[in-house]
């Protein structure tokens, strides 16, 4: 079934007339999503009981009476009971039920009391679901001032509302609802209007068609419209035997779209009539299980707007745990986007263990990769076993979204390899986005705890794939406006060596200011190699040597030869242009060799061994003979 025609059907769907209960509170819920502003005494204030240019409801509704009960007790009660009942529920459905038994005895005095204090409550389903319960409520009671007081909300709120107050209004007196709608209606838009026709009409379907487009005419729908809908309320209206309609449907050899569209009408029905579990039991003997998903799918779906995802997804987890798995994962997916407060309760407690450990991830990682910054302060809230989880998700998250962020929780991190691993990423993003914040807080971080085998220079590595020429000259003055470390060296020259990739003339230019220390040797190297790389030739890297001091070319060559892969080191040695400066890098390579994959034949090896000199042979020891083994 498409979208569009899932939305069809959801329009038409057959709402069940009860005026008060659990039934009803739930399943006529709100038929759309919309945000609610908070009550105010001021505001509401303004609109009950005047009629002038601002206010589209007539003057004949009467003021209501807010007059200090005689008995603060009473009220204070009444005021704590909507919060008591909705902030920390057991689940939607238990909320609502209790909310509904509040109301069999409140009067209008209360209702208006409760329905100021639902701007508190901060789940925005939650809300929905009390507002609509207490406007239905006051429908009952007094329609006009129910009408009036809805008013409060923004147009479309109001809109939608005042259609749900017309439909009870009209179940126990049509002539008056007409009556007044017929006054009111004109200061409604044209979707309003129609809303509450179609509202009028599935409550009074059993009326002759003639009335029914009369009544489209004093609400001042046209006849086309009128025509229309009531063509779509005919294709969905109840069906007599709902069961006996389902398994004819299924008996036919092929479910093509249109039976797909029957079913789901079907569905509908049984819902409305019969309950959820009827339903369940009806589909989880669907063999065909697509057809069987789709249908579970998308008829739940289709209840969403009306009874709250808090609701649906209740019913989905007690009624398909076999055969409705698909649907679970999706309503958790989807919650958790649009209350993650609420959605990690309800999943936090499921009972089958599997299916709790899977939602519970789904619900943290998809809120992490929303708001990780929110998670992590918040870390405290969440239950004890998935703290330590969410804080590495939450860090990573935020590397890579907002990374500036994150230095602030890495700390927390314990284990100190994963720490590492956060770090990598956040350098890496920080400097994409801003690499003069990242270099300076690596800069300003000298003492970082870093894993066994792992260096500050290391972690820099992941910076300086990011310098350009452009960027490179500022961040060569930060780097000599902080300190030198214990070897007497600072980070500048690593930086020039970062600049020489694009620019071998500027880095150079850099040189002189360098402090004295081995991020000289670096600058030396890191220029070396961008002239092997352009000119892959050992040649010019020999002639750029006439640049260093001489008593630095052993160390340069050191620094250099660790920076090309082995294989290359070995195909240069022979040219290097001093014995001196062969030996080192043999003695580099074969150390390389030794800790970690040895890439060369024993020929190769012994290739590598005959530059070096005694000294080196004397250093490499048991390392030396290993190789060779």
């Amino acid at each position: 079934m498409s979208g569009k025609e899932t939305n069809n059907s959801l329009r038409r769907a057959k709402l069940v007339p009860l005026l008060v209960g659990t039934g009803l509170s739930i399943v006529l819920c709100v038929g759309f999503v919309v945000f609610f502003r908070p009550f105010s005494n001021e505001a509401t204030q303004t609109t009950v009981g005047m009629y002038d240019r601002d206010s589209k409801t007539p003057s004949v509704v009467p003021l209501l009476d807010r007059t200090a009960s005689k008995d603060n007790n009473v009220e204070q009660e009444q005021s704590s009971v909507l919060a008591s009942l909705f902030e920390e529920p057991t689940s939607y459905l238990e909320g609502s039920v209790t909310l509904d038994n509040v109301l069999q005895s409140a009067n209008t005095k209360k209702l208006v009391d409760l329905l100021e204090q639902s701007h508190n409550l901060e789940n925005f389903e939650k809300q929905r679901s009390a507002r609509v319960q207490l406007l239905r409520k006051f429908a009952t009671l007094d329609p006009i001032q129910a009408l009036t007081y809805a008013e409060s909300f923004p147009k479309i709120q109001y809109e939608h509302f005042a259609s749900l107050i017309y439909r009870d209004w009209s179940l126990f007196d049509l002539d008056s609802a007409l009556n007044y709608a017929e006054q009111h209606v004109p200061t409604l838009s044209i979707g309003g209007k129609t809303a509450i026709f179609e509202q009028i009409i599935r409550t009074n379907w059993d009326r002759p068609e003639e009335v029914k487009l009369q009544i489209a005419k004093r609400l001042t729908v046209r006849s086309s419209t009128a025509r229309d809908l009531l063509v779509s309320i005919e294709i969905d209206k109840p069906l007599d035997d709902p069961t006996a309609a389902w398994e004819e449907m299924l008996s036919g050899k092929n479910i093509g779209e249109n039976e797909s569209n029957r079913l789901h009408q079907i569905a509908v029905t049984v819902i409305e009539n019969d309950g959820y579990t009827k339903f369940a039991e009806l589909a989880s003997a669907i063999q065909d299980r697509q057809i069987r998903n789709t249908l579970i799918r998308e008829t739940l779906f289709s209840r969403l707007d009306k009874e709250g995802i808090g609701v649906i997804f209740e019913h989905a987890v007690q009624l398909f745990r076999e055969t409705g798995r698909p649907v679970v994962f999706e309503l958790a997916r989807r919650w958790s986007y649009s209350d993650p407060h609420s959605a990690l309760k309800a999943v936090s407690d499921i009972q089958f263990y599997p299916l709790r450990e899977h939602l519970v991830n789904t619900v943290i990682s998809n809120w992490i990769d929303r708001t990780p910054g929110d998670v992590l302060r918040q870390l405290d809230s969440f239950p004890a076993e998935y703290r330590e989880e969410i804080l590495v998700e939450g860090i990573w998250s935020m590397t890579a979204g907002e990374p500036e962020e994150a230095p602030e929780y890495l700390g927390e991190i314990s284990d100190l390899n994963t720490r590492w691993r956060v770090m990598v990423n956040m350098i890496q993003n920080w400097a994409s986005r801003n690499i003069e914040e990242a270099f300076t807080w690596f800069l300003d971080n000298p003492d970082l705890e870093l894993p066994s085998g792992y260096s500050r220079a290391g972690l820099l590595q992941y910076l300086l794939y990011r310098v350009t020429a452009e960027t490179g000259p500022s961040l060569f003055k930060l780097a000599l406006e902080h300190p030198t470390d214990e070897s007497g060296s600072g980070w500048e020259g690593s930086i020039v060596g970062a600049i020489a990739r694009e620019d071998i003339k500027k880095a150079k230019e850099l040189l002189s200011q360098i402090r004295d220390g081995t991020g000289r040797i670096t600058a030396y190297a890191g220029i070396g190699q961008a002239l092997f790389d352009q000119k892959n030739s050992i040649d010019a890297v020999i002639e750029f040597t006439e640049e260093i001091p001489e008593d630095q070319h052993v160390e340069f060559y050191d620094e250099f030869t660790m920076r090309l892969r082995p294989q290359v080191v070995h195909e240069q040695l022979d040219k290097l242009p001093t014995p001196e400066a062969q030996a080192r890098a043999a003695l580099k390579l074969l150390q390389r060799i030794a800790e970690s994959y040895n890439l060369f034949t024993d020929e190769q090896v012994e290739h590598i061994e005959s530059f070096l000199t005694d000294t080196e042979r004397t250093e490499l020891k048991l390392d030396a003979r290993s190789t060779q083994q």
